[in-house]
């Protein structure tokens, strides 16, 4: 028996290594009652959206050492705000400010969007203070940086999830891909981690490898499968490549092909995904941007539709007043109205995040 949760698929067995994390959440009386407020304010598709957001995506750092082929950052539609912080790295008091005034309602915080949140010093820090709100954290890293301390360190914080992006079954596709040759430098360090798990016989972090398929990796997948099941992670999970923003001149590509996959089971069909004329994401989630910038959706690349800013000169303004502003009013509205006359939404491969023609199974 397999049970969906946004765009994964899980079976029971891996669910109890986040039982006591769930139970946390779902005994707390304001996370469910928000919880309710956020669902029937969708059911009537409510522009003033009753509750507050139960999922959150907050960018710890915008900096990366990578150079991911796939990666939006290198995208001619991207933007941001530049050096608002040193290292492009969001203040700690400004991350528990948010945290102070949302925590008690959210179910989850999400720690990544475009850079690598292990450049932020105070990563761990960070999963620490989510975790006294009984939030589950999870955390998108390529783990190149781990080191012993920070395994220790990792798995004593209380994350909950941990996501490893691992496009190369083999040294050549991996630096091919992610930019850099750090293939068995992260292999070890996963093995570090699961060893520190075993070490200190802790359940968490669960441990997802996520590999995106593409030309020069299709055939590696049987590798990949291999690999994870020596490693000792507890999923892997194959995604479908989104080619619209790949820059082809930067990564010297003449055309798509020359990244796509042969097999067209391995590509995304951006038809089927228009086809859904919903998006829960204004009414359930938000993005936070390292500089403190508030996004609908992790899709505005281009920041093309801020809603609000929770810093400015140097004061904390508050996240409360952005979720009931006119802009994010206005978004919901026209999300209802029209999505596909929305343009990050027309383009958007995670429509609703209830996306299974993202990821398949092998």
């Amino acid at each position: 028996m397999q049970v969906k949760i946004l765009r994964r698929r899980y079976t029971l067995l891996e669910l109890c290594v986040l039982i006591k994390s769930i139970i946390r959440v779902i005994l707390s009386p304001k996370k469910i009652g928000n919880f309710l407020l956020v669902k029937i304010s969708l059911f009537f598709k409510m522009s003033n959206c009753l509750g507050l957001p139960f999922n959150i995506n907050i960018e710890p750092t915008a900096n990366c050492n990578y150079e991911c082929i796939k990666c939006e950052r290198f995208s001619q539609m991207y933007q941001d705000d530049g050096q608002t912080f040193e290292g492009k790295a969001m203040p700690f008091e400004y991350y528990c400010k948010l945290i102070d005034e949302i925590g008690d309602i959210l179910l989850s915080v999400r720690l990544w969007h475009f850079g690598e949140p292990l450049f932020n010093k105070d990563i761990m820090r960070m999963i620490k203070y989510a975790k006294k709100k009984n939030i589950i954290v999870a955390l998108s890293s390529n783990l190149s940086l781990l080191t012993s301390s920070d395994a220790n360190a990792l798995v004593c914080s209380g994350l909950d999830y941990l996501v490893v992006s691992f496009d190369g079954g083999s040294p050549e596709t991996y630096n091919r891909y992610h930019g850099v040759n750090y293939f068995q430098k992260v292999v070890e360090n996963m093995k570090l981690l699961v060893s520190v798990k075993h070490k200190l016989k802790a359940q968490t972090p669960f441990i997802e490898l996520q590999f995106i398929v593409m030309k020069d990796n299709e055939g590696e997948i049987p590798k990949i499968k291999k690999l994870s099941a020596e490693l000792g992670v507890n999923k892997v999970t194959f995604l479908k490549l989104d080619k619209d923003k790949i820059n082809l001149v930067k990564f010297k590509l003449s055309n798509y092909d020359d990244i796509l996959p042969k097999n067209k089971e391995f590509v995304l069909n951006k038809n089927n995904i228009r086809r859904i004329n919903r998006c829960n994401i204004p009414w359930e989630g938000a993005l936070v941007r390292y500089s403190g910038l508030v996004l609908p959706c992790v899709e505005d690349i281009g920041q093309r539709h801020a809603m609000g800013r929770l810093i400015y000169n140097g004061k904390y303004l508050g996240f409360r007043r952005i979720w009931k502003n006119d802009a994010y009013c206005n978004f919901r509205r026209d999300i209802k109205d029209g999505i596909n006359d929305i343009a990050i939404c027309g383009n958007c491969a995670q429509r609703n995040n209830n996306i299974q023609d993202q990821i398949f199974t092998c």
